[in-house]
C-alpha cells in the first residue's frame, strides 16, 4: 500500500468518522437535554453544575474560563441557578471581598441524576459491545480529552 493511498483512505475514515460524530453529538444532546429538561436546567446551566460539582467553590472569572464563556455570560447563568436554589454565593475564607460560588445539596442530587442517566443509556450501549471494544473506546476517549485539553491550555 502506497502513501497515498494511506492518506486517500484516511481522509474516507476521518470524513466517516466526522459524519459518526455529529450524528452521535446531535443524539446525545438531544438526550442529555431531554434528561436536563426533566431538570429544568440548560445544558450551559448543567455543564456550569458539573463544574462546580468538582469544586469546593469558584469565582465568577474561574468559572466564565471554563465555561469558555465570557464573566458576563457566566453571571447570568449563575444568576438563574442561585434563584433555582442549585447553587448559592460565598464569601472566601481568607478575602470576604471575593465572591465565590459553589453547588447545594440540591445541584449536587440533580447531577449526581443526570450522571445516573448517562451511566444507564452506556450500559445498555455496552451490552452490543466487547470487553475489548469497550475498552479501546475508552482509551480513544481519553486521548480526545487530554489532547483536547492540551489545546485549549496552548490557546490560554
Amino acid at each position: 500500500v502506497s502513501c497515498m493511498e494511506t492518506i486517500d483512505q484516511n481522509t474516507h475514515l476521518a470524513e466517516e468518522l466526522a459524519e459518526i460524530a455529529t450524528e452521535l453529538q446531535r443524539s446525545f444532546l438531544v438526550e442529555l437535554s431531554t434528561e436536563v429538561n426533566r431538570g429544568n436546567i440548560s445544558i450551559p446551566q448543567y455543564t456550569l453544575l458539573g463544574f462546580l460539582n468538582q469544586t469546593s467553590g469558584l469565582n465568577m472569572s474561574q468559572l466564565a474560563e471554563l465555561m469558555r464563556h465570557t464573566t458576563p455570560a457566566t453571571t447570568g447563568l449563575v444568576e438563574r441557578l442561585v434563584e433555582a436554589g442549585l447553587i448559592e454565593r460565598f464569601s472566601h475564607p481568607k478575602d470576604r471581598r471575593q465572591v465565590l460560588v459553589r453547588i447545594t445539596d440540591k445541584g449536587r442530587e440533580l447531577v449526581e441524576g443526570l450522571k445516573r442517566g448517562i451511566v444507564r443509556n452506556l450500559q445498555e450501549l455496552f451490552k452490543d459491545l466487547s470487553q475489548e471494544d469497550i475498552e479501546a473506546w475508552l482509551r480513544i476517549y481519553r486521548t480526545i480529552i487530554r489532547r483536547s485539553t492540551q489545546q485549549h491550555a496552548a490557546k490560554s
